[in-house]
């Protein structure tokens, strides 16, 4: 039952940490406004061209006063506005085109999912016109046509990049589309009468071409080259398809890259994107240009200007006379449009009526609640301003004083900005103290268990049945009411009651009897919590620390052991130092040209083919007993995984029996562990090893498995020398004592009952070992907190297509099967880990959530991908991974199951021992 409430808190504790960061800011039930055509006003433009290059920067187009464009520079000589539209991170495709076409910088929601996918809905400027025709990829497409559409379906040509032969013609694909269309009369004429139109091409090349050969590549100005060049023809073909002088067009991109080819960051080189305005409707020059740039090589200085991507949306949408998308935060820039100074007005007015629609919901929400007048609220905006301002406008436009009338619009437009920002993040930081009390209750709530699982005989717990629960729970219902009373949102209302609950459940936890033991040591609750925990972070933080870290620990874990000198120790300090060796070069990039001298032979199969030799050597040289069937089993399986990975490297399909004989391996390793005859723990233990590091080396592709072997031995090693170590302690001890004491007699001395301070050392202490040796295999095994490594080869042997869900469970697997491991041996061998599972993990908890709290603090839900990417893999390595070590637990115990512990020694048979060599043979009996 304890182990279930840990799983529900730990998932409670990750909801309420991705309800402060994370939920959604996107409106619903929002009306769209009217149009300037409804509202009397004729728009420059009917129709609209969007060319998106996916990729492109804006130095590619203005370096070299613009050489890279040549076909493009007599349009900004002639009549194009050319300035930097900048992105807001992540600089990645979905976003960017959400921020172009929606006005809205991407819902921090979307970042649960990679940036891949959303499920609010949300307006653009597709949504508004009753005509959007595009040709785009595949991926770009499902950004937009599950929204929506209002009864207009978006006619939108795909592709997907598997059905385009040829390296870097998906641009030339839609060109040829977009001409194919465009000279067949039959698509035209429904369109030379018909308003708001939007033509959307998207082109792809230039953001692979990045990748690949960087923007400074000579192949990647040629790509660049012909690109612009298409877009030139593309324009010329609408011009005279429609040769009405009533088509606007604007090129931009989704986001840039770096000088490296990448991009999802927030430098100045993936965020500034070119925009370059042309056509009807378009101003010759616009006001505050921030900088200049020359537009050829003999050519004039022209004004560059500078906008966020988001004002794009509502610019577009005044070119053409529709309304801002519903959804949109930006404010329309002013002096682009070439129209009078009523038309851009009204386009300005609808902008702010947009944001004001939004800010009223938000207001209205707040305002709902019966104890809003007792609340904070902003001050600035609440619904009388927004009545008053119509009618504000409506006086000064009918009084002709246009400037002011400029003025307030973007006056309380940049004030309803505010507002919205205000309200979004209204129930912020009474999230953040509603974690962080359930946090520090929950800590209450595992040291109150602990201690009462040091306490022999375990005392009585107090139950529900309190006057304290009660009026707990008469505290949590009055707040519900409150909450309820203000209409304060579901989930938001949850969390905010969430302390009360783990409150309710630490009060019932207490001891009937209070013997003051959870106050009487504080320092080593403070010391067992703190130090692990902030290791961990320091690990986090500091990758290139791991090594040392790891040396420095186990060292001390095991200081004993160097005052009695033994081969033993010496090979299990070789194997420290060579983990340490590894850990250091893996993590450290100073140290990296280790790697690059070794790493044709470190990071290839001949290093897997090595492991299996070692996994079938390993065992013979520690002396471990196993039947005949397991080791004819064992080595089968071996042959034909490398057989398979033969296969694999020499680009061949694996062979059926391959994905048979592994997928039957796989269940004869977990199921043949717990019937398989042996009764001793450390036979068994031998066992569940052998066959656990066969499997891992099934889904190895390099030095993984090579390195667990490794930190196994040194694990096993390292426990046996400890455990000797504390019994030959005590039976020095217990030489000393006088023989009168028949307790003595009964029990060895390393089962003598142990106090509760003994109880609650080797409780930190086992915990933070399971911890430590968890985090070790998981970083040199390739894998971070920021960069968890997702290797799809990693079922090579046993699908032979990709299938995402069984992938994730056997990185899973491979990642876990360490720890599974380590926690057999620490039931295996040692008398303490066997029967005291609930104190271990209550430690493991109490370590690993005080790093989950320090991480709570540091959640980036905005900006560059990987900063966004690096906070949510904290988040879940810390919840999610503790969990799955509590299955591991589970499963090391199914291993275990009927077994029998080694009979301890006689104390007579004990004092009879006079020397050390003796005494450590016959501790293994």
């Amino acid at each position: 039952m304890w182990s279930v409430q840990a799983l529900v808190v730990h998932l409670l504790l990750l909801g309420s940490i991705l309800s402060i960061y994370f939920q959604s800011t996107v409106l619903s039930d929002l009306e769209p406004l009217s149009s300037l055509r409804e509202l009397g006003l004729e728009p420059p433009a009917d129709r609209l061209v969007v060319f998106v290059v996916d990729g492109l920067r804006a130095q590619s187009v203005l370096a070299d006063n613009c050489s890279s464009v040549p076909d493009l520079q007599e349009l900004f000589i002639d009549q194009a506005l050319v300035g930097i539209s900048r992105a807001c991170p992540p600089t990645v495709t979905r976003p960017g085109h959400i921020a172009i076409f929606g006005g809205f910088n991407e819902d921090p929601a979307a970042a649960l999912t990679n940036f891949g996918w959303n499920p609010s809905t949300f307006d653009t400027v597709f949504n508004r016109s009753r005509n959007a025709i595009g040709w785009t990829q595949d991926v770009v497409a499902k950004i937009f046509t599950h929204l929506p559409t209002g009864g207009a379906p978006l006619r939108f040509k795909t592709f997907a990049r598997s059905d385009i032969s040829g390296r870097l013609r998906l641009d030339q694909w839609v060109f040829d589309k977009v001409r194919n269309y465009l000279t067949n009369e039959q698509n035209v004429q429904p369109l030379r009468n018909a308003t708001s139109v939007v033509f959307f091409v998207y082109l792809a090349d230039i953001d692979l071409a990045g990748h690949a050969l960087t923007p400074y590549g000579s192949n990647f100005r040629g790509k660049l080259n012909y690109t612009q060049r298409g877009i030139r023809q593309t324009y010329e073909l609408f011009e005279s398809v429609f040769n009405d002088s009533r088509t606007a067009y604007l090129m931009t991109s989704d986001h840039g890259m770096s000088d490296a080819g990448l991009h999802g960051g927030g430098g100045d080189r993936e965020v500034e994107t070119p925009f370059i305005l042309w056509g009807a409707g378009v101003k010759r020059s616009a006001p505050d240009p921030v900088q200049n740039f020359t537009a050829s090589e003999n050519g004039p200085t022209l004004p560059l200007y500078q906008l966020e991507q988001t004002q794009l949306a509502p610019l577009m949408s005044a070119l053409i006379g529709l309304p801002p998308p519903m959804n949109n935060m930006a404010l329309m820039p002013l002096g682009f449009l070439n129209t009078s100074v009523q038309y851009e007005l009204q386009a300005l007015h609808l902008n702010t009526m947009q944001l004001l629609a939004q800010a009223r919901i938000l207001i209205k929400r707040h305002e709902d609640g019966i104890l809003y007048q007792c609340l904070p609220k902003f001050e600035s905006l609440g619904t009388a301003e927004i009545e008053y301002y119509p009618q504000r406008m409506k006086y000064l436009v009918a009084q002709e004083h246009y400037d002011q009338a400029f003025k307030v619009s973007q006056q309380i437009a940049k004030v309803a900005q505010q507002c919205m920002e205000y309200y979004h993040g209204y129930y912020h930081l009474p999230l953040l103290v509603a974690t962080t009390a359930s946090y520090l209750l929950w800590f209450y709530l595992l040291l109150v268990r602990l201690t009462r699982e040091s306490i022999q005989p375990k005392s009585e717990r107090r139950g529900y049945f309190t006057w304290i629960t009660l009026m707990m729970c008469l505290g949590g219902l009055a707040l519900l009411e409150l909450m309820i009373l203000q209409r304060v949102p579901h989930l938001t209302a949850f969390y905010l009651l969430l302390p009360f609950g783990i409150l309710i459940l630490a009060l019932a936890e207490r001891p009937c009897q209070d013997n003051g033991l959870l106050c009487q040591f504080p320092v080593l609750h403070l010391v067992g919590i703190v130090v692990p925990g902030a290791l961990l972070i320091l690990m986090a933080f500091h990758k290139s620390h791991i090594g040392l870290l790891y040396f420095a620990v186990v060292c001390l874990n095991n200081r004993r052991a160097f005052f009695r000198p033994s081969l033993k120790l010496i090979f299990w300090l070789v194997l420290v130092i060579l983990l340490s060796g590894i850990l250091m070069v893996k993590q450290n990039s100073s140290l990296h040209f280790i790697t690059d001298e070794i790493g044709a032979y470190i990071y290839n199969s001949h290093v897997v083919y090595f492991s299996m030799v070692l996994s079938v050597i390993r065992p013979l040289i520690l002396g471990h007993q196993h039947a005949k069937r397991v080791w004819l089993i064992n080595m089968a399986a071996l042959l034909a995984t490398a057989y398979g990975i033969y296969q694999w490297d020499a680009d061949k399909p694996v062979c059926t029996y391959v994905y048979v004989a592994c997928w039957s391996y796989l269940v004869f390793a977990f199921l043949s562990i717990p019937y398989s005859g042996t009764k001793e723990l450390r036979c068994r233990l031998e066992l569940i090893t052998f066959n656990m590091l066969t499997v891992h080396i099934m889904l190895t592709t390099s030095i993984g498995s090579l390195f667990v072997q490794i930190m196994v031995t040194e694990f096993v090693l390292g426990l046996e020398l400890y455990e000797e170590s504390i019994r030959y302690s005590n039976l020095k001890d217990v030489n000393t004592e006088q023989d009168d004491n028949q307790g003595a007699e009964e029990h060895s001395p390393h089962e003598r009952p142990v106090s509760p301070l003994e109880h609650l050392r080797q409780s930190y202490r086992y915990a933070a070992l399971i911890l430590l040796y968890f985090y070790v295999s998981f970083f040199g095994t390739g894998h971070w907190f920021f960069n968890f490594t997702f290797k799809a080869i990693t079922s090579r042997l046993f699908f032979p297509q990709f299938q995402l869900h069984m992938i994730a469970a056997f990185i899973l697997l491979k990642i876990f099967i360490p720890s599974i491991i380590v926690i057999s041996s620490i039931y295996a061998l040692v008398s303490f880990g066997r029967k005291h599972v609930r104190s271990i993990f209550i430690c493991l908890f109490l370590m690993n959530d005080s790093m989950s709290l320090y991480f709570c603090y540091f959640v980036n839900n905005r900006g560059s991908w990987q900063k966004v990417r690096e906070s949510l893999d904290r988040l879940l390595v810390s919840h999610v991974f503790i969990i799955l070590l509590l299955v591991c637990s589970w499963i090391a115990k199914g291993f275990l199951a009927n077994t029998k512990e080694e009979k301890p020694i006689p104390r007579a048979q004990v004092q009879t021992l006079t020397n050390d060599a003796n005494l450590v043979q016959d501790s293994r009996v």
